[in-house]
């Protein structure tokens, strides 16, 4: 973890804190929440520390990618089609059909197509996706209703959600899910009722959420205004339990966010993890650390 040229006695401080990010991190690839969390907490309680230093270890920025929506977007059309024609229910999702339906194209730098599938047909889809060319993710997690698959020729990548129905509750039960681990281990989101109906695309006819606006008022609340601090591992509003799962999405986001450098996108984001699970004695300390930090920043 590059630091903003640390003082020495902070060091090994910024050096504990690297390796437990890193733990956490390699916890997550092996679906291990209770070493993530730990990871976590560790990793975050040095920043905090660090912070309170006046000390503020930054990552640098990754490479800037060029982005061509257009070509994502023809590809996100051309998989959506093969993918009917196969026999398989898979449809535009989270924010792909939030770009799709809110501004007739994909969201801007949107390098991950979001699909849905109907979880019975969730091991076709990602056997038809294989034969297209993709491949699964390196180090993703063994999530059971979730792959992660990449295009090696252009570097576009497909994360494929199965969703389960639930006709007697009248609702789709969605989120990442491990079979055999306990509630706390899994991430659960609810969705109303909806149907698809085919609709016409540029590469040929694709299955499309009726009635989407449900869908994605589930998602993101008022989905038609742009939320330029939304974060999906957070904001969520279909997540039906601030549990394990969800708390170690939230402080992997919290560290990222943190080690930016971006001070206060941090703690409005930390805001908005205390609206979801409350503030315990742990958010309230990375705020004290961050109010700081903050104060320092601006001087006299």
């Amino acid at each position: 973890m590059p630091a903003a040229a640390p003082s020495s006695p902070h060091m090994a401080v910024l050096q504990r804190a690297a390796a437990s990010l890193e733990r956490a991190g390699q916890a997550l690839r092996r679906a291990d929440f209770d070493a993530m969390h730990d990871g976590l907490q560790q990793g975050l309680a040095d920043l905090a520390a660090l912070a309170h230093a006046g000390q503020l270890p930054r990552l640098p920025a990754a490479p800037a990618v060029a982005w061509d929506g257009a070509r994502m977007e023809r590809w996100v059309w051309q998989l959506l089609a093969q993918l009917k024609q196969a026999g398989c229910r898979a449809f535009p999702f989270a924010g792909t059909l939030l770009g799709l339906e809110r501004d007739g194209r994909l969201l801007p730098q949107d390098k991950d197509a979001d699909l849905g599938v109907w979880l019975e047909d969730f091991t076709l889809a990602c056997r038809v996706l294989q034969a297209l060319g993709l491949r699964p993710v390196d180090n993703a997690p063994p999530f059971d209703n979730m792959a992660s698959l990449l295009d090696p020729a252009s570097g576009l990548s497909v994360d494929l959600f199965g969703i389960r129905r639930d006709p007697l509750a009248c609702r789709l039960e969605g989120g990442v899910w491990l079979y055999g681990r306990p509630p706390h281990h899994q991430r659960i989101t609810h969705y109303p009722w909806l149907e698809l109906a085919p609709r016409a695309g540029p590469a040929g006819e694709v299955w499309w959420p009726e009635p989407a606006d449900g869908l994605l008022a589930a998602l993101y609340g008022d989905w038609r205004q742009p939320q330029p601090e939304w974060d999906s591992l957070v904001s969520c509003l279909a997540v039906q339990d601030t549990n394990l799962q969800w708390r170690c999405w939230a402080l992997k986001s919290l560290s990222e966010r943190w080690l930016s450098g971006d001070l206060g996108r941090t703690r409005r984001l930390l805001d908005q993890i205390e609206r979801r699970a409350g503030a315990d004695a742990q958010l309230r300390s990375y705020r004290a650390a961050l109010d700081a930090a903050l104060a320092m920043a601006a001087g006299p």
